[in-house]
């Protein structure tokens, strides 16, 4: 659920408003959750496909809501966000307690949120970046494809 204060990162990109075609990659082996995705320049009014990495994510939501939807959340629109006072961290320590009850709480991740058109994505992760991808959508997919060791 999208609750909490949003504040937006300046990654120098977001999602293409037009539509991104965003592919979320989150391996059950794999550390990171790698997004595809279509970029938008707001400086230079450019598209390029980008991936975006969220380093160390425990848990990732794709989908619903989409932009008419999310608009309804103060602050929300194309871009990232990290989604302060956020209790779902929280969640998953309580959830993991009811079978190791010394569980220790995740200080150090992070939600954030991805806005895309048709979509968005929620990730808690401990970090985040975007990288622009020179040859365009199925280049970068190849590129984080490789990343999980599927694609030569």
């Amino acid at each position: 659920m999208l609750t909490g204060r949003l504040r937006q990162l300046d990654l120098g990109v977001i999602p293409a408003p037009s539509g991104a075609g965003a592919l979320v990659l989150h391996a059950e082996e794999a550390a990171d959750c790698v997004v595809v995705f279509t970029a938008f320049d707001p400086a230079d009014r450019t598209t390029t496909a980008a991936l975006a990495t969220f380093r160390d994510c425990s848990q990732s939501i794709f989908g619903y809501p989409n932009d008419e939807a999310y608009w309804g959340v103060p602050a929300a629109g194309y871009g990232f966000y990290e989604v302060l006072d956020s209790g779902w961290s929280q969640r998953l320590t309580e959830f993991n307690r009811l079978r190791f009850p010394d569980t220790m709480p995740d200080s150090e991740s992070r939600h954030y949120f991805m806005g895309c058109h048709d979509a968005s994505g929620q990730f808690l992760a401990r970090d985040l970046s975007v990288e622009p991808v020179s040859g365009g959508f199925g280049a970068a997919l190849n590129a984080a494809l490789r990343r999980y060791g599927l694609h030569e």
